[in-house]
């Protein structure tokens, strides 16, 4: 009988584990979502948000664009059907909305998105409108909304030939966020550190190269929230002369020890 309750306990142990591995996966469920990396240039790029609901309770949603400094350019509620979809061109309505936009159409920014109730998910779309462009277009799921202490991107580049952007987008609605980017060489050597302040509801792009000065290399970069606050990011990469562009979420971690 100890025997097979021991086993009982192990098989509870084990599914908690698994519980515990599948919320990490599903991170980018939620109620809150963050698109870091926004643009909007109507002449050369079209976008798409796509957005799912995922409990099939029909969420009111609330969708936000800022631009870079955290200034809110533009806000709409839309409203999901159970289980459905929306396909939203952001661009659509910018051309009649607010905030200074028709002053000053070409920006990059964040969109945010909150549901009223239920989780929901997102995806960002960008195609060009060039042809001869198409290699750069791209689609990357939202991030979740809540944030991390700390971001990981497991790759990058620093080269003069190739385009490395690590994306960081401040989740807090209503204060600065302070941030450490630390760069290690492949071996784990400390090769720079760039200290970083992000505005609320800002977003932040760090090119390695010109972080590090010119050093060309391949690493590993850890962002670190510096103080109160949280963060989430993507790592992008496009290649002119290879014809290629790839965008990646940062893996994030909830607590430091």
């Amino acid at each position: 009988m100890r025997k097979s309750s021991k086993t009982f306990v192990s098989i509870l142990v084990a599914a908690a584990a698994l519980l515990i591995c599948t919320v990490q996966v599903d991170a980018q469920v939620g109620q809150n979502l963050v698109i870091n990396r926004f643009v909007s240039d109507p002449d050369n790029i079209e976008t798409h948000v796509v957005i799912s609901d995922v409990d099939g309770v029909g969420p009111n949603l609330k969708i936000s664009i800022y631009n870079e400094e955290g200034r809110l350019v533009y806000e709409r509620y839309e409203t999901l059907n159970a289980f459905g979809k929306i396909n939203y061109n952001p661009l659509t309505y910018l051309n009649a909305y607010q905030h200074g936009y028709n002053q000053n159409p070409k920006f990059t920014g964040t969109v945010r998105i909150e549901s009223d109730g239920g989780n929901i998910a997102g995806q960002y779309w960008e195609k060009y409108r060039d042809t001869e462009r198409a290699y750069l277009n791209i689609a990357v799921p939202a991030a979740d909304g809540k944030g991390y202490d700390k971001l990981v991107c497991q790759h990058f580049v620093s080269d003069k030939s190739v385009n490395s952007q690590i994306i960081i987008s401040n989740t807090e609605v209503a204060r600065p966020v302070t941030i450490d980017v630390k760069f290690y060489s492949d071996n784990g050597g400390l090769v720079g550190v760039e200290k970083r302040v992000i505005p609320a509801n800002g977003v932040a792009s760090i090119n390695p190269f010109k972080s590090l000065k010119g050093v060309q290399m391949t690493g590993t970069a850890y962002i670190v929230v510096v103080g109160a606050g949280k963060i989430t990011g993507e790592y992008w990469q496009a290649a002119e002369r290879e014809k290629y562009q790839v965008a990646l979420p940062l893996e994030g971690v909830s607590k430091i020890r």
